[in-house]
């Protein structure tokens, strides 16, 4: 008989939760769970929570079930469980093997970058000179100088002052609080996942959650498109500056829950499900689930053999009906950053 595979689960805002005949139920913000505790791997409880009872405190134990809580950019997390304890896929053993391992640390962190030149490419060329054959130094070097060349035609056309490592100013302050709105989803899923964000692969050192930076690479270029979109709009209103970061936030927001297709799991998904696939595809690279960190980003329907992706994101995947209509509508939206693709 098949054992069946657990599950990690995770409940933001937490409103109620106990045990009932070896079944775990929740409430939570947007909906409701219900399912048997030896089907689940870990917990993890996202912002304000009620109180755990002596039940679900002794269910972590008994059951070596983990339960994490997290707040949105702390990188240091609440852990309940039975101590440090051996496990067959020991993840971050292997977060660090990975990183010392030079061929292995090249190729994650040219996947991230070609997935990031890419996502700028609505803006900038993607540098002639980037390939996977690079020392990751040498990728560095590429990456800094095409981020001053899109720096500088980003703040050019916004006609804004300064340039991205400047003095503050309106739009520098804009773009930090959405990075900052970004990071805080990303380290939610890395410490889901029990990764460590200080281990990362092209961002050295490790006294910052370095590798929620590495992770926020593929999806930079949409994610800035919309902001410089909703600038755009502001500055044809003529708002106040007061009014910029509240009406940019809310635009990346809506982004984040636009429907895209992801043609490496040929699934339809939300865009903030595409930064928690960066997360999973990470972890299947890691145990040996694929044989290649691919990166889940926004595509079109190519048609031919599935890819050994290792991992499916939380999505709606290929089936009859109109889903390759559909498929093809969401890569039309996305058109202007699909010609590397």
């Amino acid at each position: 008989m098949k054992k069946t595979k657990k599950i990690p689960v995770w409940f933001p805002y937490l409103s109620e939760i106990y045990i009932k005949n070896r079944t775990l139920v929740a409430k939570y913000k947007g909906g409701e769970f219900s399912e048997s505790v030896d089907s689940i791997s870990n917990v993890m409880i996202y912002g304000a929570t009620c109180p755990l009872s002596q039940d679900i405190l002794e269910m972590s134990i008994q059951k070596n079930i983990p339960i994490c809580f997290h707040r949105r950019n702390m990188c240091n997390v609440v852990w309940i469980g039975g101590g440090v304890s051996g496990n067959k896929t020991d993840i971050l053993s292997k977060q660090i093997l990975f990183r010392e391992h030079k061929t292995k640390r090249r190729h994650i962190a040219y996947k991230l970058l070609d997935a990031k030149f890419k996502s700028m490419s609505w803006l900038v060329n993607y540098p002639i000179d980037f390939n996977a054959k690079l020392s990751t130094k040498q990728m560095r070097i590429i990456e800094a100088r095409h981020a001053r060349n899109y720096w500088k035609k980003y703040y050019g056309l916004l006609r804004a002052d300064g340039t991205r490592r400047g003095q503050r100013n309106s739009l520098k302050t804009t773009l930090d609080a959405v990075s900052k709105f970004m990071s805080g989803i990303v380290l939610r899923w890395i410490s889901y996942h029990r990764l460590s964000p200080q281990h990362a692969y092209l961002h050295e050192p490790t006294d910052y959650p370095s590798l929620v930076y590495d992770l926020m690479e593929p999806y930079r270029g949409y994610v800035e498109k919309v902001v410089f979109n909703a600038m755009k709009k502001i500055q044809k209103d003529d708002n106040t500056e007061k009014d910029y970061l509240g009406y940019v936030i809310s635009e990346v927001e809506s982004y984040l829950d636009e429907i895209v297709y992801v043609d490496a799991t040929r699934q339809l998904v939300t865009f903030q499900e595409l930064i928690h696939g960066s997360v999973i595809a990470l972890r299947a690279y890691f145990v040996n689930d694929a044989h290649r960190y691919i990166v889940p980003v926004p595509g079109k329907p190519k048609g031919g053999r599935p890819k050994k992706t290792g991992y499916r994101l939380y999505g709606r995947s290929a089936g009859k009906t109109d889903f390759w209509k559909q498929a093809e509508l969401q890569g039309c939206k996305h058109k202007e950053f699909l010609d590397y693709i």
